[in-house]
């Protein structure tokens, strides 16, 4: 008898927690998710590039969508025309993400956050811009760390270290194919002329925690 009671009190219990899930489930607000595709774009300085915001209703959420751009790194522009857009519960909405990057923008790879705002719902995606230096590319040493210490370059062109540290650092490659020597505060280093496409990762001989890399493209 005790052991019918268990048995009996188990599928009680059960019951109510499906019944409490399915609740849950069926009670929850309205909501919408927001992505961006590709979430890595690689463009020359210079250069132009458009990709997809993609925004999509769940639950049958419906309102008027408005879109703002945040972080945004120095020479670059991003436009997303979002005015009087909605988004309804039967299809995805779709803006076009613009991209204008100087020809002076610093190389690196960037965070760029878009925020949307649907009846006070935000919501953010972010995608990463590659942006691939020419001729001449500057790397920042402070703060005990390179500024950008990921960058991809077209061959051919060269980059230069300066050190804003009180510190001394260099920028060594790994197989040894190229060296700044140690540069004290607020000193440039020699150029260093990339040709050939492939990858050289560095690092900072006093201090190896210090890495990097460059990546050249043709």
């Amino acid at each position: 008898m005790h052991k019918n009671a268990v048995i009996l009190a188990v599928i009680v219990i059960f019951i109510g927690l499906n019944i409490s899930i399915g609740y849950i489930a069926f009670a929850a607000e309205p909501d919408y998710i927001i992505s961006m595709v590709p979430n890595v774009n690689s463009v020359y300085r210079g250069n132009s590039l458009s990709y997809d915001l993609t925004l999509t209703s769940i639950r049958d959420f419906e309102s008027k969508i408005d879109v703002k751009v945040n972080d945004v790194p120095e020479g670059v522009d991003v436009v997303v025309e979002s005015k009087g857009a909605m988004l309804s519960s039967e299809e995805d909405l779709i803006f076009k993400v613009n991209v204008k990057v100087d020809s002076e923008a610093p190389a690196g790879l960037y965070d760029i956050v878009i925020e949307a705002n649907g009846n006070g719902l935000v919501r953010s995606a972010t995608s990463q811009l590659n942006i691939i230096g020419t001729d001449q590319i500057i790397v920042v040493i402070e703060d005990f760390w390179y500024f950008p210490n990921n960058l991809t370059i077209r061959a051919g062109s060269e980059v230069i270290w300066v050190n804003k540290d009180f510190a001394a650092h260099t920028a060594t490659a790994n197989n040894g194919e190229f060296d700044t020597k140690l540069l004290q505060q607020n000193q440039v280093s020699l150029a260093i002329v990339f040709d050939k496409v492939g990858i050289y990762p560095w690092f900072c001989v006093p201090h190896p925690q210090m890495v990097g890399a460059v990546k050249v493209v043709e």
